[in-house]
């Protein structure tokens, strides 16, 4: 399900949609985790965004957004970025502090699930940080949305939880080193960098592992595609 809800400070729609990827965890409500106030927007991950300082602003995707931290640090340096969440107090969280920021016009928010979602544009920068669905055909389409949303050129930074060193979590819900490598090789992207590291939890005091994966799409797939 999608639902667009424009500009960060246009007025939102009472809609709601739980779960997310309604595919993925179909009895979670994701709206439980969010304030849906601004007051839960976390600090940007710093570790995500560096491969878009050597970018000139452009138009970012934040597939799976939650409260915002990450896309409204994009638009503070100058892009225009789409903000997707499937929890509708995510995206509320990320409307109240683009607005509390003056940076209702360089965001742009959508309620929806990132299995189902599709862009409309092509994007210089897509950010995926530890949002993906659990392993099966929700997950296969997030990546594959990820990799068909960037332009020839464009840069992909994605981090997950780390199924090999994390000792929590269901089997499939975190991700392995080799599995989104191989996935963003066979969906046409070159691995810019792809490494295990220990990370700060996000909104929690403490740390764990995780997998980034850094990739680009060739400027020659379209013209190698034909």
């Amino acid at each position: 399900m999608t639902h667009t809800t424009g500009h960060a400070c246009g007025t939102p729609d009472g809609s709601q949609v739980h779960g997310p990827g309604a595919t993925g965890y179909p009895d979670f409500d994701w709206d439980d985790l969010y304030a849906g106030d601004g007051s839960d927007t976390a600090d940007p991950d710093l570790a995500l965004l560096t491969p878009a300082d050597d970018l000139p602003p452009g138009r970012a995707l934040d597939l799976g957004c939650g409260a915002g931290g990450n896309a409204l640090a994009l638009a503070e340096r100058g892009w225009r970025v789409t903000a997707v969440d499937l929890a509708p107090r995510a995206i509320a969280s990320t409307r109240a502090s683009a607005c509390a920021r003056g940076l209702d016009d360089r965001v742009d928010l959508a309620i929806a699930d990132s299995a189902a979602w599709q862009p409309e544009t092509a994007y210089d920068f897509a950010l995926s940080s530890y949002a993906l669905p659990p392993r099966g055909p929700a997950r296969t389409s997030t990546l594959a949305t990820l990799a068909t949303a960037l332009a020839p050129g464009g840069i992909l930074a994605l981090g997950e939880w780390d199924e090999d060193a994390c000792d929590w979590g269901k089997p499939g819900d975190l991700a392995t080193l080799a599995e989104l490598t191989e996935a963003f090789i066979g969906l046409g992207l070159d691995i810019v960098r792809a490494e295990r590291q220990v990370v700060p939890r996000i909104q929690h005091p403490s740390e764990d592992h995780a997998v980034i994966v850094i990739a680009r799409k060739p400027h020659d797939t379209l013209e190698s595609a034909g």
